[in-house]
């Protein structure tokens, strides 16, 4: 790329959690929903895949 051509982006990321009961988590980005939950050896109901599952989702992605 030469000196004269700069390429300028913004990435906007929005996103909200909340806590539903106990570890389960619901999430939104983009009008999407999303759920986490955590195994139930530490105190979720494993109802939905745990936060580092997505995070490595998003790593593969």
């Amino acid at each position: 790329m030469t000196d004269d051509m700069q390429v300028k982006r913004e990435i906007v990321l929005e996103a909200d959690a909340e806590t539903i009961e106990r570890m389960r988590k619901e999430g939104h980005a983009r009008g999407f929903t999303v759920y986490c939950d955590e195994a139930e050896r530490i105190g979720g109901d494993n109802s939905a895949p745990p936060p580092l599952a997505y995070f490595g989702l998003a790593v593969g992605f």
